[in-house]
């Protein structure tokens, strides 16, 4: 029991004398005589440190098991790193996983691979934490019956198998996600061997078969395009996300990064135009975005054609002289051709140095268009080139699940194997794949949860995460990249060709070794051994990208593509708007809607969590007569769905958007079940663009009408101060230093403190910040931040120690948007330190603001003090329910706080001073680029600079030096150590007027 004591009794007490005389000597903010109030209060917060509360709970006591027998390579309390890749969509991006002895806890990208070159998105940051999920699936079943893998395999092998399917396999389907595996494919040709009859379907609801099609219509083959944008000096994106959500997306936001940044008024910038229905992190980067439906997009595209050809003389390669008038005379004037033809002059004049791409959802001509522009521009071979789709194609497949249905419905389907993904959910409302997938004579599925495609079939096998797994995948231009275990299977569970392999009848065999040996029959490598070594430890297969093949046009058949349309939009008296399907930026198609990271990872546009809605614009939305949050009644094909409604400044009008991967149901992942709303219930097959879908207000009797919707801008709103700068080009080279006025000292009445050793600072340029998210993430995932779920939101208490701030500008309905990481300045003259009672913010030598956490007694007066809103008070112990292996998940380097205590960034300062050990041992200071902070490290555009500005050689020093670097709040005085650059934008003279169009 504990015993209370007076505060009479504690003052007089010997131990609390002791520690006063530690924490406090005598002289150090207060006069020896009298006690001041504050001197009460600092008292009071040392008594309750002594008591060994900490603050406001006693932390939890952990057992340590260490190992029997210590591995050679494992130095205890070092991080190991181990390259591997992780696949999504098919194709594979290259990763470096930070493992403590022996299990993995951060995910950082690969320096060496094409696709991420050092950076990670959110998928792959957040990825670790499913590994611990645990509600991941662990048992294989048999109807509600325990199924072992002895018992599996032997009632798939082919000795039984063929007594359902014959020899040649009739009736034996297997449906995967696509998949650019080298070895899976070649599981998949062994199978079609063994069953010549078989049927091999593929489906993923965000992979786009307009991309194939296009290209067997223009090539007469199924190439893919690969872009430059190194290269590039005018880039046009056609409803395209390639900065955020298309594959290769880290590599092409670095490689459009490095043609953005400029470190001085005299340094040339590329230049983007982006025409889209809805805000994406792309079009926030645009120097000019059209907004238009996305039904609209082919006109833009063929304007832009119609122009090249017809007033530039710039026509496709191979055009036949008779098809140049079938674009007809470009006569009309509205805003869309004016924007067009200023675009079409632009690229023109970038003949070579140009790149057009087409967003995935857009329709097969938007994509054939988009190669006749790279063509007549000429951009093939410099900054286009083309290659063989990496997909595999064991040849003859059914393709995807159209085909599969057919059969279903002909009765020719009677076993069919799901090799993971998830149909019985995000399979196209007008298939009704479920109800036909639940009446099969005989259905296995391998999933990493027992989700709704789980509890439609008859068999069960578990799946293994990525990290568990021994496999292999092509990056989106052909790298051939390996799949290696960083940790031993948590849960059992098997990968797609365990399962293949059960069904060649080679139950037994081990994936890695035959991975091992499919690999070392195709390299020709005297010695195999070093070879192997060397790839597991890069990571990639060098020299395995694809070929650039040369294409031609195919002509025919393309003459109808080329005469000019209409738009497709119903008559102006009909109240029916589009419907525009996306994918998610934070749970994908539905496969991380089990994270809570990424649920409450605000929406790079929208900053919603917890949720997803009918984004529209303020026009639409005042024709329809909803607000934010009002329930909508969408209408299509005879399908409905009820969604909340969310306005979006920018938005098009007579456009609505819906992010699909949320409205789960199957119990297997309770943090999903519930979240958001079903926009798979209203998804066509082969169309991600609905042109007339029935929007009304759900008036409905018994069902609410409104929806509570959490979003974080508006928490720690900070509108109307003066935090964003902005400049034009030429503005700023005429006048480079039009941010002085928030910059540099202000008046003061105390010296700067002078300081010795590194001092530690961060610049953010904003001219390449997408807003994208990654560097939240990462911090997260470093700082073993916690979420706090929808309810704590609504109530503005998100844990994130860095956050995205969104600001718009201009008019509600055309207006420029920018992005503004916003994390604990370590102000020079912190306001929060002044404050605290007990002194558990303080100064460090270099500089950094730091938290005392056993100090901390949570008044939050930092907090109050704070006029950038960057500290966090953890109301309750987040962690006091977390699941052994959630528990693995946590950075060793960094405590994990109890509750009653104040967090904020740190600079990430468990790196630093690792740096510094590491640069004490190898003799020499600590050098610039030896580390980084985590959220500078994961940014694929590089917008974040970390270092020490007392290395004038630094580049963060360099950054802080340019002409556009200034300080948010500046006029408040209080010298913060991270600065931005303003942002800087190329706009084309010719549309500058233009707005609203």
């Amino acid at each position: 029991m504990t015993h209370w004591r007076s505060l009479e009794e504690l003052a007089g007490s010997a131990e609390f004398r002791e520690a006063l005389a530690h924490e406090f000597p005598p002289g150090a903010d207060e006069p020896a005589s009298g006690m001041s109030r504050r001197s009460f209060v600092q008292l009071l917060g040392a008594s309750i440190a002594l008591s060994g509360l900490g603050g406001c709970l006693e932390r939890p006591r952990e057992r340590i098991l260490p190992y029997v027998s210590n591995p050679p390579e494992l130095t205890p309390g070092l991080a190991q790193y181990y390259a591997t890749s992780m696949v999504l969509g098919g194709y594979a991006t290259g990763l470096l996983v930070e493992s403590h002895a022996g299990r993995p806890t951060k995910v950082e990208g690969n320096p060496d691979h094409p696709a991420s070159l050092g950076a990670a998105g959110v998928f792959e940051q957040a990825s670790v934490l499913q590994l611990y999920d645990p509600h991941r699936a662990r048992r294989p079943r048999r109807a509600s019956k325990e199924l072992s893998w002895p018992e599996f395999t032997s009632a798939v092998s082919p000795a039984k198998l063929r007594r359902y399917v014959g020899d040649r396999g009739a009736g034996l389907h297997f449906l995967l996600e696509p998949t650019s595996s080298p070895f899976v494919g070649d599981l998949l040709v062994r199978l079609r061997a063994l069953y010549p009859a078989v049927g091999i379907h593929f489906y993923g609801p965000l992979t786009s078969p307009m991309l194939t099609a296009a290209g067997t219509m223009a090539f007469g083959r199924a190439l893919q395009p690969v872009y430059d944008f190194r290269s590039a000096d005018v880039v046009l994106a056609l409803d395209a996300d390639f900065l955020a959500s298309m594959p290769f997306h880290l590599r092409y936001a670095h490689d459009f990064a490095e043609r953005r940044r400029i470190t001085g008024p005299s340094d040339p910038m590329n230049r983007l135009y982006a025409a889209e229905p809805v805000f994406s992190p792309t079009g926030s980067l645009a120097d000019h975005r059209l907004r238009t439906t996305g039904t609209s997009i082919s006109e833009v595209a063929w304007l832009v054609l119609a122009e090249l050809v017809q007033n530039h003389g710039l026509s496709p390669e191979g055009m036949p002289a008779g098809m140049r008038s079938l674009l007809g005379t470009v006569e009309t004037d509205d805003g869309r051709l004016r924007w067009s033809r200023a675009v079409a002059a632009d690229l023109a004049a970038h003949r070579g140095r140009s790149v057009v791409i087409a967003g995935e959802r857009q329709p097969v001509e938007v994509q054939v268009i988009a190669h006749l522009l790279n063509s007549a521009l000429g951009n093939w071979g410099k900054t286009v080139r083309y290659i063989d789709s990496p997909f595999a194609a064991p040849g003859n497949d059914g393709g995807g699940l159209g085909p599969l249905m057919d059969a279903s419905a002909a009765g020719q389907v009677t076993t069919l194997a799901v090799l993971e993904g998830n149909p019985c959910y995000n399979a196209p409302a007008d298939l009704d794949f479920s109800s036909r997938f639940s009446k099969l004579y005989l259905t296995l599925y391998l999933g990493l949860y027992e989700n709704e495609t789980a509890a439609e079939a008859k068999m069960f096998i578990p799946a293994l995460h990525y990290l568990e797994s021994w496999g292999d995948a092509r990056a989106y231009d052909g790298t051939a990249s390996l799949v290696q275990p960083l940790i031993s299977p948590l849960y059992g569970g098997r990968t797609p060709a365990d399962v293949l392999l059960a069904f060649l009848g080679e139950p037994d065999a081990q994936v890695h070794q035959q991975l091992r040996q499919f690999w070392q029959q195709r390299v020709a490598s005297a010695d195999f051994e070093h070879f192997w070594d060397t790839a597991l430890q890069r990571g990639v297969l060098p020299d395995t990208s694809a070929p650039s093949v040369t294409p031609t046009l195919k002509w025919n058949g393309l003459d109808q593509l080329l005469t000019r349309s209409p738009a497709g939009r119903p008559p102006a008296n009909e109240p029916a708007v589009e419907l525009v399907f996306l994918p998610d930026p934070k749970v994908y198609d539905g496969t991380f809607a089990g994270s809570p990271w990424l649920q409450e990872l605000p929406h790079p546009i929208t900053k919603l969590t917890w949720d997803n809605a009918a984004m529209l614009s303020p026009g639409t939305a005042a024709r329809i007569g909803v607000g934010s949050g009002d329930m909508l009644l969408l209408e299509a094909d005879r399908r409905t769905l009820r969604v909340p409604a969310l306005i979006v400044p920018g938005h098009a009008d007579d456009s609505i958007a819906l992010n699909l991967g949320y409205g789960r149901w199957a119990d297997g992942e309770p943090v999903a079940r519930g979240v958001g709303f079903n926009a798979y219930r209203l998804l066509p097959s082969m169309r991600y663009i609905l042109p007339a879908v029935s929007a009304t207000q759900a008036l409905h009797s018994g069902i609410p009408r409104r929806h509570d919707l959490a979003v974080t801008q508006t928490h720690w709103a900070m509108e109307g101060r003066p935090l964003v700068l902005q400049a034009a080009l030429e503005d700023y080279r005429h006048h480079p230093d039009f941010t002085r006025g928030d910059k540099g000292r202000t008046l003061s009445l105390y010296e700067p403190h002078k300081y010795t050793g590194n001092q530690w600072a961060m610049v953010i340029d904003q001219s390449l910040c997408t807003g994208c998210g990654g560097c939240v993430v990462a911090c997260q995932a470093e700082n073993n931040i916690p979420v706090v779920g929808k309810e704590g939101v609504l109530n503005s208490r998100e844990m994130h120690w860095l956050r995205i701030d969104r600001y718009f500008s201009g008019p509600a309905d055309d207006p420029e948007v920018v992005a503004q990481p916003m994390l604990c300045q370590h102000c020079e003259k912190a306001p929060c330190e002044y404050v605290c009672p007990v002194s558990a913010t303080k100064h460090s030598p270099d500089g950094l603001n730091e938290m005392v956490y056993n100090r901390c007694v949570g008044t939050r007066f930092c907090s109050n003090n704070c006029p950038y809103k960057v500290r966090r008070f953890n109301w309750f112990d987040y962690n006091a329910e977390v699941s052994e292996t959630e528990a693995m998940a946590k950075n060793p380097d960094v405590t994990v706080r109890a509750r009653g205590v104040m967090e904020k960034c740190s600079f990430c300062v468990q790196r630093i001073r690792a740096s510094e050990i590491e640069a004490q041992i190898a003799g020499h200071p600590v050098r610039d680029g030896q580390f980084t902070t985590a959220c500078a490290q994961a940014c694929p555009t590089k917008a974040i600079i970390f270092g020490s500005f007392a290395d004038p050689d630094s580049a963060v020093a360099h950054a802080a030096a340019e002409p556009r670097a200034y300080a948010v709040l500046h006029e408040l005085g209080t010298e913060p150590r991270v600065r931005y650059l303003a942002r800087i934008t190329n706009p084309n003279q010719a549309l500058e007027d233009q707005h609203g169009v």
